[in-house]
């Protein structure tokens, strides 16, 4: 990309940061693998309830399954889900959950993409490798790319590379990696198209392919509409900003001039790259948005305060040297947009990151006003972990020149004050690495002991038409390879408006039994009152984790729908 512009010199840091994260995946596997290995003599038990039908009455019997935990696996059902809609647009069947029947569930079709051109190549029995595969790359992308951004803004190339190293040994970064999941993705689009923005910023100008990279990311994540929806506003501001009012204006109107400044006609190419996307998923559930916004999310006046003190946490929790940096890296960046240099050729490099700032604070609290929920290692924000590496650089620059106007200076030599300042900072982010290691590893763990096993179950003993109600459709359909509704609402939208009644359950039942369902496979945790209907389900299998790190529920029941008989 011409707004990532590296120099010969910059190669070996770049290559070196590779190398490192490299290593921070690979370490990271092999450690999840050893740590695996020695639990419990080397296995995981779990313990499964068969529940034997074919004779008079309920025979239950406890059968305890040990399980080798070395096999390909991801850390969440979610990805699954993924590899699902991949290998049906492989397979020829469009964008659908359940072959031929199409559906907005994707949140990522630029990942079901992807994945599926990744799944023509391969045999798509090797989807989680696949997914994998590609997550990985994804990460090494991103750890790249925050080099050459953090070389925009800092000029120096130890500092980059610093925010590099700590995107690439950050432990949830790195999950994000091995997880199968667009998360890599789309940080590695946002921070190209955020850097491609800085560029045309400072240019005094705004380039289609600049519009392109942010129809990417929001077609990699619906969180690029707003991160496109900022830089728009980040340009209007700087397009009124930079115009002299008093000699534009002709008799009360704006020259011309103003509205050349404006990107009309790059936002119109965003338009076109998003609106395909759109227009399906209007015709296919009634909405602008994928199934899983609306299946998901509580618009809501009051900010969640909790999901803002979680977001909190984990900025401690991700780097805790680096935050009072990144604090200062945000007013900074924000200061150098106000100053009237900011907006014009004189910005050295064009250094001017309003919208790295903007980012930053910016999804947080809309993801607070939506009252989303912050689980599963807070991966909704992991995309923010390389905006503010490269932030937190950005304020130790600022923190080391207010040091030197106040007379505080280094009395060593300047390299090793560099090798000092990166190994404190890098280990502060590292030492979560065997943490978040030990996590992805229970995380795989329950995937496959729950939903994997249970997909297995389902496929040997269900009719291969058997329709399945679950609450959880990634490993289960993609497995059994049959017919799903989904009682969450992310691929069967029918159920959102269920889901938000007072007397939801009851209206599931009727539900279910309207669309001739077999199996319900649910958490009964999650439905309790549905799953105390004995009248209407009969439990036939159940797999209960031991500790479970992941998954919705401890438990997880097969129910056989016999409402008929």
């Amino acid at each position: 990309m011409g707004s990532l512009q590296l120099e010969r010199d910059d190669w070996p840091w770049l290559v070196s940061l590779l190398l490192i994260g490299c290593l921070a995946l690979g370490g990271f596997a092999l450690y999840a693998y050893h740590f695996t290995a020695g639990q419990e003599g080397g296995r995981f038990c779990f313990h499964v309830k068969s529940h034997v039908n074919e004779v008079p009455g309920e025979i239950t019997r406890e059968l305890t399954h040990e399980v080798h935990p070395h096999t390909v696996g991801v850390p969440l059902d979610d990805a699954w889900i993924h590899f699902q809609f991949a290998r049906n647009l492989a397979r020829g069947d469009g964008l659908s959950f359940n072959p031929g029947h199409p559906t907005s569930g994707s949140t990522a079709p630029l990942w079901t993409v992807l994945l599926a051109a990744l799944y023509i190549v391969v045999d798509v029995a090797n989807g989680p490798i696949a997914g994998q595969f590609l997550s990985a790359t994804c990460f090494l992308a991103a750890v790249g790319v925050t080099y050459a951004l953090g070389k925009r803004l800092t000029g120096k190339r130890w500092m980059a590379w610093l925010a590099g190293a700590i995107v690439a040994t950050n432990g949830r970064m790195v999950w994000a990696g091995l997880s199968g999941l667009e998360t890599c993705l789309f940080a590695t689009l946002a921070l190209l198209a955020i850097s491609a923005h800085l560029s045309d910023r400072a240019a005094r100008r705004y380039r289609l392919r600049t519009a392109a990279l942010f129809g990417l990311a929001a077609l990699s994540r619906p969180e690029g509409y707003l991160l496109f929806a900022l830089a728009m506003a980040d340009s209007v501001v700087q397009a009124f900003r930079s115009v002299d009012l008093r000699s534009s204006q002709c008799g009360g109107k704006r020259s011309p001039s103003l509205w050349r400044r404006l990107p009309l006609l790059p936002a119109s190419l965003f338009a076109v790259i998003v609106l395909p996307y759109l227009i399906f998923s209007w015709r296919t559930s009634g909405h602008l948005l994928p199934n899983t916004y609306h299946a998901k999310v509580i618009v809501d006046f009051r900010p969640d305060l909790a999901f803002l003190s979680l977001t909190s946490r984990y900025l401690i929790l991700d780097n805790p040297l680096l935050l009072p940096f990144y604090v200062l890296g945000v007013g900074m960046l924000f200061r150098r947009a106000t100053l009237q240099h900011g907006y014009g050729l004189r910005s050295p490099g064009g250094r001017s990151g309003s919208l790295l700032s903007l980012w930053s604070v910016g999804l947080p609290l809309v993801y607070a006003f939506l009252h989303a929920v912050l689980y599963q290692h807070g991966r909704y924000l992991i995309p923010l972990i390389p905006c503010n590496a490269v932030i937190g650089v950005v304020g130790l620059l600022e923190a080391r020149r207010l040091a030197a106007l106040r007379g505080y200076r280094w009395r060593g030599s300047e390299k090793k004050l560099v090798v000092l300042l990166c190994l404190l900072f890098v280990m502060a982010t590292a030492w979560r690495l065997p943490t978040m290691a030990r996590l992805y590893a229970w995380n795989v763990d329950n995937i496959n002991n729950m939903h994997v096993n249970i997909g297995h179950w389902v496929a040997e003993h269900t009719p291969p038409d058997a329709i399945l109600a679950l609450n959880d459709i990634g490993a289960i359909a993609y497995i059994s390879e049959r017919p799903v509704l989904d009682l969450a609402g992310l691929v069967t939208p029918e159920v959102v408006p269920l889901l938000r009644a007072p007397d939801w359950e009851s209206r599931l039942a009727d539900f279910i039994i309207e669309q001739d369902v077999q199996y319900v496979i649910i958490f009964p945790n999650w439905f309790p009152d549905l799953a105390a209907r004995r009248d209407l389900l009969e439990p036939v299998y159940q797999v209960t984790l031991e500790r479970n790190t992941i998954c919705g529920g401890q438990t997880m029941v097969v129910y056989r729908v016999h409402w008929r008989e």
